[in-house]
C-alpha cells in the first residue's frame, strides 16, 4: 500500500496509541559486505586495495599432481568428458587432496595453506569498533580506525570485488533479494523534537514476509508497507543518537543477528555499531558493523557446492579457512581467549517505507524486541539434503568420490 493511501488512517491510530516523539521506518533495498576498490576498472585488475589483482586463476591439473595424484590422473579428473564431473557441480574427487586423500573442506587443515590474496591497502570502509584510531584501515572521507578485518581477508578475492553494487556476490544475493527471497525492515524512533538531532534514538532492524515492490524501471520503490515478521533469529535492536541527521549508536549492542546477503544466510554480530545517515531524498544510507564468527563464513562457502565455488572463483578453500583463521581479531572469552570473531561491517542502503505491526492493524512506532512472539523456527542452509561435506554426491550411486575412489582411465568416457 502506498504512504498517500496510508498516511492518515495511520495518524488517526496512533493519536490513540503510546509512541515515540518521531518515527521514520525504511526497507532495506541493498545490503553488501563493506569491500572498498581501488582499481580504475574491472574485477581481477591491480588497484590501491590489491596491488597485484586478484587471486589468479587456479591451474587445478597442477594442485592435483601437487596432491598426490598422477598426472594422467589429474588430467582425467579435470576433463570434460569425464563422467563424474558435473557441470552443475563439479569434481567431486577435487575435494579429496588432503593428506591421505582426506577432504579438504571438511579437513582444511590436512591441507598445507595453499595462501590467500589479501588487502594490503590502507583505505577501508566499516567502523571503528573498539575506539583505537591507531589500528585498523582509514576510511575514504579519512576516518582513521577502521575495523574490517573481513575485508582485508576476502577483499582480493574476485567474487567480492567491485564497485559498489557490482561485485559478483553482492549482485547475486540482492538480486534473490529483491525479486522476493527475504525482506528485512528498519524503524527508527526518538524521544527530542529533532529527528537529525536527538540523544535518545532506537533502532530495530527487522524481516518481513511482504516482498519488495519494483517500478518500472526495475528498481525497488519506497513508500510501500511491509508487515513485520517477528523471528526468533533474525533482528537487531541498537541504542542510538542522531547528530545533524547521522544514526550512530551511543553504545554496541551485545549481540544482533540479520539475514546477511550469502550463502550461509545468518549474520551474527557481537558488539554491534551502526552508523546511517539521512539522505536528502529519504533513504537510509551507511553501514551495521561488529565481530562475527569467522567458521560460519567458511563453511557456507563449502556448503554451496565446494568443487564449483572453488572452480567458479579462483580460490582453494583452504586457504579461505587459513586466512579466517589467521586473521580473526576478537574473542568473546576477552583478550586471553582464542580469536573465534573477525571484525565485519555491512554497507546498508534503505528506503522510505511503511512498517506496520505484524497484523498490519497500525503502524510500528516503538522498537522493541519481537523475538518472545516469533513462532519456532529453524534457519536453514538452502544446500541442506544436497550438500554433503562440501560435495553433491552422485544419487545414482554409479560414481563415486573418496580416499578409496578408482579414478576412471580415460577410455571410460566411451563406456
Amino acid at each position: 500500500m502506498k504512504r498517500q493511501y496510508l498516511g492518515l488512517a495511520a495518524a488517526l491510530v496512533l493519536t490513540n496509541t503510546a509512541h515515540a516523539e518521531w518515527q521514520k521506518s525504511y526497507v532495506i533495498e541493498w545490503n553488501e559486505p563493506a569491500m572498498y576498490y581501488g582499481a580504475d576498472t574491472g574485477v581481477i585488475d591491480p588497484g590501491t586495495d590489491c596491488p597485484a589483482g586478484t587471486n589468479p586463476e587456479i591451474d587445478w591439473i597442477d594442485v592435483l599432481v601437487r596432491a598426490g595424484y598422477s598426472l594422467e590422473e589429474a588430467q582425467w579428473l579435470r576433463n570434460p568428458a569425464n563422467p563424474t564431473r558435473s557441470p552443475r557441480h563439479g569434481q567431486n574427487q577435487m575435494a579429496f587432496r588432503g593428506k591421505d586423500r582426506a577432504n579438504v573442506y571438511t579437513h582444511p587443515e590436512t591441507y598445507p595453506d595453499p595462501g590467500l590474496t589479501e588487502v594490503s591497502g590502507a583505505i577501508g570502509e566499516g567502523l571503528n569498533l573498539d575506539s583505537n584510531s591507531s589500528t585498523g584501515f582509514t576510511s575514504p572521507t579519512g576516518e582513521k580506525g577502521i575495523d574490517n578485518t573481513f575485508y582485508k581477508t576476502l577483499g582480493c578475492w574476485k567474487t567480492y570485488r567491485g564497485p559498489h553494487r557490482l561485485s559478483g556476490g553482492a549482485l547475486t544475493f540482492n538480486d534473490a533479494m529483491r525479486n522476493g527471497a527475504w525482506t528485512m525492515v528498519v524503524v527508527v524512533t526518538g524521544e527530542g523534537d529533532d529527528p537529525r538531532n536527538d540523544e535518545d534514538v532506537s533502532v530495530g532492524i527487522y524481516m518481513s514476509d511482504d516482498k519488495l515492490v519494483k517500478g518500472g524501471d526495475g528498481e525497488v520503490s519506497p513508500d510501500y508497507s511491509f508487515r513485520l515478521k517477528p523471528h526468533r533469529v533474525y533482528e537487531g535492536i541498537f541504542s542510538a543518537r542522531t547528530i545533524d541527521g547521522v544514526i550512530s549508536t551511543r553504545e554496541p549492542s551485545e549481540k544482533v543477528v540479520l539475514r546477511e546477503p550469502a550463502f550461509n544466510q545468518e549474520l551474527e554480530l557481537l558488539q554491534a555499531q551502526l552508523r546511517l545517515t539521512m539522505q536528502d531524498d529519504g533513504s537510509l544510507q551507511g553501514y551495521v558493523a561488529g565481530y562475527r564468527p569467522w567458521m560460519p563464513i567458511y563453511t557456507g562457502w563449502v556448503d554451496a557446492r565446494g568443487p564449483v565455488i572453488e572452480s567458479l572463483t579462483w580460490v582453494e578453500l583452504p586457504s579461505v579457512y587459513y586466512a579466517l583463521k589467521r586473521n580473526a581479531d576478537y574473542s568473546p572469552a576477552g583478550a586471553n581467549g582464542e580469536n573465534t570473531h573477525i571484525s565485519y561491517a555491512l554497507r546498508v542502503s534503505a528506503l522510505p517505507a511503511f512498517v506496520m505491526t505484524p497484523d498490519a492493524s497500525q503502524e510500528v512506532s516503538q522498537v522493541v524486541s519481537y523475538r518472545d512472539s516469533a513462532p519456532e523456527e529453524v534457519v536453514r542452509n538452502p544446500f541442506a539434503g544436497l550438500v554433503v561435506n562440501g560435495i553433491v554426491p552422485d544419487r545414482s550411486g554409479k560414481y563415486y568420490a573418496g580416499p578409496d575412489a578408482v579414478i576412471l582411465p580415460p577410455d571410460a568416457a566411451t563406456q
